[in-house]
């Protein structure tokens, strides 16, 4: 595994991409202590806590070009197992939300590319301590709460090389649970849609299932409340209204948020 450190950059996430296009070994990694410039899902800003941590990995997963887009859950998946094994108890929100009892820590965002083959760049970026005030610019419809990892592990805000071993450990479980997921999908798991590896896993822990829940679309709209009852191999959620009717709503539609709760001003 290559890797680097940097106290800073523009985008984790380009920078990644910039290496697959020259061809560079899946594994090859960069962790930085912030960004100027770094991006979210949908093209959103990332606004960077005052300790912040984002890593990213280069992988060139052997599956379809179509079952890509399962890696961003994959690798936020794998971020998630990490993290616990850290001490940090968190879990996936749907799509790619790394939370604490509904409080976000965290992104996982993966974009693809060719160069030498097709890759995938995979970033997660983290608020280490001292979360801004207000994420509410960051494009999100309901910014959610914001959390730091310093309140698990405090010594991440005092130690640089602590932050960048565990960025190198995030990227580690990001390749290995990507070439698990390359190994299921060769074998048929991949039959349902991209999640079969990880679906089964992903459902037993993510927050909200069974609860009631808004779909909110980008402008802010709700285009369902009900019970958050499923999730398909896709990545699709079941949305089930009050009425009974059943609305599947896809990552690129739609984020989810607790029925009863009201946009706060602290939040990502």
């Amino acid at each position: 595994m290559q890797s680097s450190w940097l106290p800073e950059a523009a985008s984790v996430l380009d920078d990644i991409k910039t290496l697959g296009r020259e061809g560079k070994p899946a594994g090859t990694l960069s962790v930085v202590g912030a960004q100027s410039h770094g991006r979210a899902r949908q093209g959103h800003l990332w606004l960077d806590a005052r300790a912040p941590l984002a890593a990213g990995v280069l992988l060139r997963p052997q599956a379809p070009m179509g079952l890509l887009v399962g890696l961003a859950p994959v690798c936020g998946y794998a971020c998630v197992q990490a993290l616990k094994a850290a001490g940090v108890p968190c879990a996936l929100a749907w799509p790619n939300d790394i939370v604490t009892e509904g409080a976000k820590l965290g992104s996982v965002v993966c974009e693809a590319g060719y160069g030498d083959g097709v890759f995938v760049a995979a970033a997660v970026m983290l608020n280490v301590a001292g979360a801004p005030a207000s994420f509410a610019s960051c494009g999100s419809p309901e910014p959610r709460p914001a959390a730091t990892l310093g309140a698990f592990l405090p010594e991440l805000a005092q130690d640089a090389q602590k932050c960048a071993r565990l960025g190198q450990d995030l990227c580690a479980a990001m390749e290995g649970e990507c070439e698990r997921w390359s190994a299921a999908i060769g074998q048929g798991a991949g039959a349902a849609g991209p999640l079969g590896p990880i679906l089964s896993a992903w459902f037993d822990e993510m927050p909200l299932m069974g609860q009631p829940v808004r779909a909110l679309l980008p402008d802010g709209r709700a285009a369902a409340e009900g019970l958050l009852a499923g999730i398909d191999g896709w990545g699709r959620i079941t949305v089930v209204g009050a009425d009974g009717q059943e609305h599947e709503l896809s990552f690129e539609q739609a984020s989810v948020r607790p029925m009863a709760q009201e946009c706060e001003p602290e939040a990502q």
